[in-house]
């Protein structure tokens, strides 16, 4: 997703608002009930957000999520929240509703960090060895050079594919996240340290190790003490227990464009990168502190240089440009500065972008998410964006690709199942007399090409994962319906392979048999 913005601005002119404060301010002095709080509250809700909210809408129908929040922030408040369907246990969605956060968590650990830095316990520069002395790659030279900053801004050279080694674990044991860091041990390097821009969740699981190490708490408990509770997220989960206090409902992946609910457990060893969560109401406060620079209600968790820097793009990336845990870009159709980040787990979506320079933000939460529609997703954030700022929203159309193959996988399941019991054919006795008469060489070159093609099937299936971008495994907890449909197909090409080949050399034994059977009746 290109960091992209700007736009239309769908509810009251400033000024008119202020002209509505008035009015009822002076009803206050005529009436003296209503306490002026009170009555700027009531101005906001009379705002008309009927416009955002059809638009995230239809958002959430166009991908078949089941439940979402959204929340809208200006001018230092909270202006709009509001939930849309149920949860994956039937309950409605409110803006209190807690939802994992995915790669959101990226953000929260950068900050994390950074207290660290200005506190004096880590300096951006330095190598993450001078820290975390067991850390390494493959690539030991390449692992004595990897700087924290390289880590922040993911140009430390691990690979996006290195997630897939270390990532969803659904680990929840003591040290879980550093045992989670130290297997990056077997990961080759895809760059060095510096050279390039390569998104890796890894890279902060590192990160999170890091900061357990240096303040000697778990890296839930720290971000509860030092962020989390300081600006009052209420039902923010960052540990096991949080998880199970604040009854985190499943998210659901879509199988053949149905969604259904995938209820996994808690990933202790990924919160740095993944598993941060809350409501909507929770990330209106970590929103509201970072856009007015680092303090919350008198709660400072960063100071407005450090809150400036990790929202400054430092590094070109392959959506617009990388901060400190940021993703830094433009709104499109307005070209207003965006900060945003999105983060996804199978079955959860989550969103936040903010416009700095009009202290704005938009924050949508859904539980439903799907790999290959990643840019559908993102829709409902970035063209409420977008509306608020009078451009046109982004309606990405749904993924011809991404629809069909789920279907295209199952096809060849059916066909792959179709050739292996097609030797039932054989017992015919038309099948039996064409056996009989071809050659030995026939035979053996029908069972050589039959057997090596179903193996190159086969190896291609295996894959696929990787043209995509992930794994197998990965395939099967992200997309259900495409990772069981390649493991059925897999499984029954290499059976077709071996069916092929016993069938072949049946087939030759019996041509000796029959050879023979021949020669004795002649000599007879």
């Amino acid at each position: 997703m290109a960091g992209e913005v700007r736009g239309r601005r769908h509810h009251w002119p400033t000024f008119l608002r202020q002209l509505i404060l008035v009015v009822l301010l002076a009803g206050v002095v005529a009436t003296g009930p209503t306490p002026p709080v009170a009555a700027a509250e009531a101005a906001v809700e009379a705002a008309d957000w009927s416009e955002v909210d059809a638009f995230v809408r239809g958002r959430l129908d166009a991908t078949d999520t089941p439940g979402a929040a959204l929340a809208v922030i200006e001018d230092g408040r909270v202006v709009h929240q509001r939930g849309f369907g149920e949860d994956g246990r039937g309950r409605p969605v409110t803006p209190d509703t807690p939802f994992l956060w995915g790669s959101l968590s990226k953000p929260v650990t950068g900050l994390a960090v950074l207290q660290q830095v200005e506190a004096g316990r880590v300096k951006l520069d330095a190598p993450v060895r001078a820290y975390l002395p067991w850390f390494r790659l493959s690539d030991r030279e390449a692992s004595d050079r990897i700087t924290v900053r390289h880590l922040l801004t993911h140009t430390s050279g691990i690979p996006t594919s290195a997630s897939g080694e270390i990532g969803d674990r659904y680990d929840n044991a003591p040290g879980a996240l550093a045992d989670a860091a130290r297997d990056l041990a077997r990961v080759e390097p895809a760059d060095r340290p510096g050279g390039s821009y390569e998104y890796s969740s890894a890279g902060y699981a590192v990160l999170g190790a890091l900061v357990e190490e240096v303040t000697g708490r778990p890296f839930g408990t720290y971000l509860h003490q030092k962020i989390l509770d300081p600006l009052g997220m209420r039902h923010a989960v960052a540990t096991e227990g949080d998880f199970t206090r604040e009854r985190v409902a499943p998210g659901h992946r879509s199988v053949f464009g149905t969604a259904v609910p995938f209820d996994a457990p808690y990933d202790t060893s990924g919160v740095p990168y993944g598993h941060v969560g809350g409501s909507a109401e929770d990330l209106t406060r970590f929103a509201l502190a970072e856009l007015g620079g680092g303090v919350l209600d008198g709660h400072r968790v960063l100071s407005a240089k450090g809150i400036a820097d990790s929202q400054r793009g430092h590094v070109e990336s392959s959506a617009g440009r990388y901060g400190l845990g940021w993703s830094v870009g433009t709104l499109k159709g307005t070209g207003e500065r965006m900060v945003w980040h999105d983060g996804a787990l199978p079955g959860h979506h989550a969103m936040l972008v903010m416009l700095p320079d009009s202290d704005r933000a938009v924050i949508v939460l859904q539980n439903a998410y799907h790999q290959l529609r990643a840019k559908e997703f993102a829709d409902a954030a970035i063209g409420a964006a977008q509306l608020l700022s009078g451009a046109a929203p982004r309606t990405t159309p749904a993924d011809g690709f991404a629809v069909a193959l789920p279907w295209a996988t199952a096809a060849l399941v059916a066909v792959l199942l179709l050739s292996a019991v097609a030797p039932a054919l054989r017992q015919l006795p038309g099948r039996r007399a064409a056996v009989r008469a071809r050659s030995r060489r026939r035979i053996a070159l029908t069972t050589v090409a039959s057997a090596a093609a179903a193996l190159a099937t086969a190896a291609l299936l295996w894959q696929l994962p990787a043209f995509l971008g992930g794994t197998l495994p990965m395939a099967l907890l992200w997309l259900p319906d495409v990772g069981w449909g390649l493991v059925a197909a897999i499984a029954l090409a290499l059976l077709l392979a071996l069916e092929r080949t016993a069938l072949g050399v049946l087939d030759l034994r019996r041509d000796s048999g029959s050879r023979r059977e021949r020669r004795m009746a002649g000599a007879a």
